[in-house]
């Protein structure tokens, strides 16, 4: 959604927590008036819109038919940033975002790092989660669509594959963990999502496929079922590291770049 999009439904989430029921349903429908639509899902699930689940039928169904429509006009897209042709030495980042994220928002948080020689590689999904944020939930079609950028990007732009590293965030970090370990390149996982249960057995089987950094946000609470998965890939001695950003949540904080910067030096040593 917009940016206007975004703070009506936060303004919403606001009143129904204080029990204003009426006005949180006129603050949702004012950013459908204006263009936005909010995740259906969201909707019927946020706890802070409890209270006006029996109000919000018609907005859930505007929801579903604005994103089936924009389900069928939409089309993957990459964003690519790169340094001068005097730093670029093909250091190269294929950077996945997140559940309700974009190509460009994630791509703004490690700008930093083109001014160090790195390519970013950015792909969109083709799935939308609200009017303005994107998913990789039909986990197959995300897979088509990244390795398909992966490969374009490689071979128009001459990308060297001994100087790519998979790199997302979130519900992103795990598919850039799964799809590097596919391709034999390294990683780096920021503040990863992992289900519960989660089989990290593939990404062991193959110990020198597996190399990368997870990079934690202290207070995130997604680290007890990253928690596992990291053991279970330094038991087979692989290069898997850890770092933590003191502080951090599972949201990626203004001064990101600099740790994601210490991470990628530990992986070009490791």
């Amino acid at each position: 959604m917009s940016t206007q999009g975004i703070s009506w439904y936060a303004h919403a989430c606001r009143l129904g927590r204080q029990g204003r029921v009426e006005e949180a349903v006129t603050a949702l429908r004012a950013g459908l008036d204006e263009g936005s639509w909010y995740n259906p899902e969201a909707l019927v699930t946020d706890p802070d819109l409890i209270a006006l689940r029996p109000g919000l039928d018609a907005i859930v169904r505007d929801c579903e038919e604005r994103r089936r429509r924009r389900r069928a006009e939409t089309r993957p897209l990459c964003l690519v940033l790169s340094p001068s042709t005097t730093l670029w030495d093909q250091q190269t980042l294929l950077l996945l975002h997140g559940r309700a994220d974009s190509a460009r928002r994630i791509a703004e948080l490690w700008r930093p790092l083109v001014d160090e020689g790195w390519t970013l590689v950015v792909p969109q999904s083709s799935q939308p989660w609200d009017s303005a944020s994107w998913c990789w939930d039909d986990e197959d079609l995300a897979r088509r669509e990244i390795l398909t950028h992966f490969e374009e990007c490689r071979m128009k732009r001459g990308l060297d594959p001994a100087r790519i590293i998979a790199a997302g965030a979130s519900l992103g970090a795990r598919l850039a963990v799964e799809i590097a370990h596919e391709a034999g390149i390294p990683w780096l996982c920021v503040i990863p999502t992992f289900p519960a249960g989660y089989d990290a057995a593939p990404l062991a089987a193959v110990p020198e496929h597996t190399r990368g950094v997870f990079l934690l946000g202290e207070n995130d609470p997604g680290n007890v079922q990253t928690r596992p998965v990291v053991a279970a890939l330094q038991g087979t001695g692989a290069f898997v590291e850890v770092q933590t950003m003191t502080g951090v949540g599972h949201t990626l904080p203004q001064d990101f770049a600099m740790y994601a910067s210490t991470a990628l030096r530990k992986l070009e040593l490791g």
